[in-house]
């Protein structure tokens, strides 16, 4: 079973603001090649490493759970070490502990009253499961339908 990864409204236009601030400091900084460069490297760096975590799609496969993104190699979790799949719903308050809130979707760590800490890769706050591992960490996924994944693995 694959399901896409649905970004929120104000994800996509964190997303498009964040790159057109980039192309507009670049533009505004053409004349000053030491801070253009600068920029561009900063720019550039924050770019590529939200697309190394950027999740794409979600996948139950007969062995575990794997997450696609972007630029990286899928995330995978064997089914052995999964405690257990359920539903979820992080709230906006929650605090993002080292990561990004928006730009290419949530990814990262955050803490949550209700969820605790956990590392995010979802685009939609209203798109989550929660994989809970035997070795106590916390993973929050998003995926377009989130209760028939989490029925999927329930069920494996």
């Amino acid at each position: 079973m694959k399901q896409k990864v649905t970004y929120s409204i104000l994800s996509k236009i964190i997303t498009a603001a964040v790159l057109l601030l980039f192309v507009i400091g670049i533009i505004s900084l053409w004349g000053d090649m030491e801070k253009l460069v600068l920029f561009i490297i900063i720019a550039a760096a924050t770019t590529l490493v939200s697309m190394y975590y950027c999740p794409v799609s979600v996948e139950a496969t007969e062995s575990g759970v794997k997450i696609n993104r972007l630029l990286s190699k899928p995330k995978f979790f064997p089914y052995a070490d999964i405690h257990t799949a359920e539903t979820c719903y992080p709230s906006a308050g929650g605090l993002r502990l080292c990561g990004c809130g928006g730009f290419m979707g949530y990814w990262g760590y955050f803490h949550d009253t209700m969820i605790g800490t956990f590392f995010g890769y979802y685009g939609s706050r209203n798109h989550c499961f929660a994989l809970k591992l035997k070795s106590g960490q916390q993973y929050v996924i998003g995926c377009s339908n989130a209760p028939a994944m989490v029925k999927y693995i329930a069920s494996r």
